[in-house]
Order: structure tokens, then sequence, then C-alpha cells
């Protein structure tokens, strides 16, 4: 696996063990006692600037909102901030957690903080749905809330792909090695044990690491990645279920129960069920 795609796996496995959490949401006029100087924040905010400007000082540099511009402010960093005098900044924001295992999202990647709104009115739309939700006492409210925020979140590293790319850090080197690791070796068997001596740590002490900085124990993530393998080859090649079983590193019983119990089919009907899938849509353009 070449370095861009191993690099992609990793974003990949990062946002899909994400877990976001709104905690506040409001649009604001700011007033001429919206300043503060080196503050350590402790949540990820999001603004949207969408009248007047100011000023924004962050990772040692300095920034100018406007009207369509879009900030994503992680936590944990130290943040300065002041109004212009005759031009008081309005902007929608919203603070939010978002974290893989325990560690913040923001932190093993690494994204420009501010991006040009390409649909303005749809993201306009979609912080206003957020204030409403934010204090709606329905049952979904909080399955809306988080929808609404990875949508939100997603169109960002849409936009940023040319400048994104995980974050070199002493916090996530070792996780990308493992994961590495683990993505090249797929195929193989892979203990705890050798995992953590790739990163020189007891194995009691890896297993704990681990689970805090992805949410899940190593054999889970593990199997999770074995089987997301497993579904792409059987909806995009004929290997037989033998083969996918090998390509994988399982037996072939051990991987007919575990996919049938993770899927809710057996191997052969998810590949029946993936090809009519495919056939369907085909019928519906050959009909359009």
């Amino acid at each position: 696996m070449d370095q861009d795609k191993l690099q992609l796996q990793l974003m990949r496995s990062y946002l899909e063990n994400t877990q976001i959490t709104l905690q506040m949401a409001h649009y604001t006029k700011v007033g001429t006692n919206w300043r503060v100087s080196n503050m350590m924040t402790d949540v990820n905010r999001l603004y949207y600037i969408r009248e007047g400007g100011g000023w924004i000082h962050i990772r040692g540099k300095d920034y100018y909102p406007e009207p369509g511009q879009l900030y994503l402010l992680p936590a944990g960093m130290k943040l300065s901030y002041a109004p212009e005098n005759d031009n008081l900044l309005g902007k929608y924001w919203c603070h939010f957690s978002a974290t893989v295992g325990d560690v913040n999202l923001f932190q093993m990647l690494d994204l420009p903080h501010w991006i040009m709104v390409k649909d303005e009115p749809m993201l306009e739309r979609q912080f206003q749905q957020l204030l409403g939700l934010h204090t709606d006492s329905s049952v979904t409210a909080p399955l809306r809330i988080k929808s609404i925020l990875f949508e939100i979140i997603s169109e960002y590293i849409e936009q940023s792909e040319t400048q994104l790319h995980l974050a070199a850090t002493s916090s996530t080197s070792k996780i990308n090695i493992v994961l590495s690791y683990i993505e090249r070796h797929l195929a193989e068997p892979i203990t705890v044990e050798e995992l953590a001596k790739l990163v020189h740590f007891h194995p009691n002490y890896f297993m704990h690491y681990f689970k805090s900085m992805m949410g899940l124990s190593p054999i889970v993530y593990i199997n999770k990645k074995r089987l997301e393998k497993a579904r792409r080859m059987l909806a995009t090649t004929d290997l037989s279920i033998s083969a996918v079983a090998d390509n994988i590193g399982m037996e072939l019983y051990y991987f007919s129960r575990i996919f049938k119990k993770q899927s809710g089919l057996s191997p052969s009907e998810y590949r029946k069920a993936s090809g009519k899938a495919i056939i369907a849509e085909e019928e519906v353009l050959e009909q359009s």
C-alpha cells in the first residue's frame, strides 16, 4: 500500500470512529467587549461569519474574518480575538466535542483554520436547525444534531482536502505507527504483543492506550477493518469466499460466522445482495 493510500485509510479510520456532541449553538453580533488574549480553548468552535469583521489569532497567525467564511478553531490551543471598532462581527457559532476514543479529532487531523463557504444559504439553514434543535426536547433531537454537525464537518474536510493530512504530534505518532502496521498486515495473524512492541509498550498498557485513542480494543478494531475489506472484495471482485477469507487472515468457518453476526447476511448472501443492488441501479439508468 503506497503512502498516500495509507494516509487516506488512517484518516478514514479516525473519522469512522469519531463521536461528536454539541455543547452550545447561537447567533451573536459581538459587542466591543468581545475580546480575549491567549485563552486556552477547551472546546472546538465553529464560527460562520455573516456580517462585519474582526481579528482572530491562533497558532501564531492572524486572521481577519469576513462574511462567507467558516472558521474551525480546535480545542487545546491558545486563542485571541477582538472586534473591529466600527464593523462589529455577526456570526453563527457552536461549541462541540469531536473525539476518537479520548482524543480530540483535530489533534489527529491537520486542517486549515478557515474555508470560504461554497453554499452559504445551505450552511445558514444548517446553523438555524442547530439553534432550534439545541433547545428541542424531542427524542430524536440528539440524532439530528449529530447528523447536522457531521454534515458541516464533512463539507469542511472535503473543501480542505488538498491541505488535509495527519497531524504530526507526539500524541498521534505512536497510534499512526500501529494503525499503519494493521493496514499493511490485515491478511496475516496480528497479536497484541507484536503491536505493543512496535511502540515499546507493555501489552497491558498498550491495550489501555489503544482503546483510549480509538475507542475500541485492538482485536475489535482489527476485525472491524478485516470485515470492511471483506465487504469491499465481496462487492467488487469475483474472488471465492475462501479466497476473501484468506485475504483478511481468517479461517473460512470463523470468517463466515463473524461476517453473518456483524452484517446479518452470510458472505454469499451479501455478495448476491450487492450484485442485485448494482443490477437494479443499472436497470434504472437504462430506463431513464
